[in-house]
């Protein structure tokens, strides 16, 4: 419980930041809301990039956090886990949902119901178990967010998701936590009532800030020195052969989608989620596209195995 509680602390600070509401926790997973119903669009655009922003956020705070750092050094992880990290994985998608609370006189809880709950969950299952990425974005997230940021997100997969009633084209945004290095110790700041409150009110101006800076939102996020640490890996020439292989992959060319694929699988000097997914599905197949073949499957934990 401590440790799910110390990664929650950061969850929930980063979400709320962005102005995003920590809803509840399912085990180790939190679900986590951005309200668009009776906003402009123009503000919708600004939610679904800060959603975005705000899990890149909560994955550069994990990793480089020195209370969540001592457990990797755990010998009971170790013995478990080769190299073990805290890690995280984020599934976001879009859509209507019922919100109330649920459940009797004894235990009442808020919640929501809807399959796109179900939908965001499959995809935070698909990004930590099949794709290997941290962030995983749907379509409808993605027609939401403004042009810079959009741009910046790499189409990986088209499938069919339990609750879809249509295929959902799957969007990735890369980073390599790896490239992040611990924070050094920082000096102990007496904490008491006076400056609990004083640092509320600097996090509550911040917020505010958001809506009314006139810098768009994309430009500091770019410009924030974690973001360009765990983007600087992926280079264009990466992306040149990955989307080369995607499209022979959608077309049905599999044997050159192969040869493709697994060049940039190993063209970041570490194995790439994507690339090794498609590949393994590819391979399932005898890489021989099925003849009613249109680019799309459905996605399950062993269709990628």
């Amino acid at each position: 419980m401590v440790f799910v509680n110390q990664i929650g602390e950061i969850v929930h600070g980063c979400v709320d930041d962005y102005h995003g509401a920590p809803n509840k926790n399912i085990g180790d997973c939190f679900l986590l809301v951005w309200r668009i119903s009776g906003v402009d669009p123009e503000r919708q655009t600004k939610l679904a990039d800060m959603a975005i922003m705000s899990f890149v956020r909560i994955v550069a705070e994990i990793n480089k956090s020195r209370v969540l750092a001592v457990y990797r050094d755990h010998p009971g992880l170790l013995q478990r886990i080769r190299n073990y990290r805290v890690q995280m994985g984020f599934g976001l998608h879009c859509g209507w949902a019922i919100e109330g609370a649920i459940g009797s006189e004894f235990k009442i809880d808020a919640s929501y119901l809807s399959p796109n709950v179900n939908i965001a969950s499959s995809l935070e299952r698909a990004a930590t178990g099949i794709y290997r990425v941290s962030v995983l974005v749907s379509d409808v997230v993605v027609g939401l967010c403004g042009v810079d940021l959009a741009s910046q997100l790499r189409l990986v997969d088209r499938v069919v998701l339990p609750g879809s009633k249509r295929p959902l084209e799957l969007f990735v945004l890369d980073l390599d936590t790896s490239a992040l290095e611990v924070d050094e110790p920082m000096r102990a700041i007496p904490w008491n009532t006076k400056k609990r409150y004083e640092a509320r009110q600097i996090l509550e101006a911040d917020k505010r800030r958001m809506w009314t800076r006139e810098q768009p939102l994309f430009r500091a996020f770019e410009s924030m020195p974690d973001v360009r640490a765990m983007r600087r890996r992926f280079t264009n020439e990466f992306f040149q052969v990955f989307i080369m292989g995607y499209r022979n992959y959608a077309e049905g060319e599999w044997l050159v989608a192969r040869a493709l694929l697994e060049k940039s699988t190993r063209a970041l000097g570490l194995q790439d989620g994507p690339s090794t997914a498609l590949l393994c599905f590819m391979e399932a197949q005898g890489f021989q596209a099925p003849h009613d073949w249109q680019g799309v499957h459905e996605l399950s934990s062993d269709s990628h195995h």
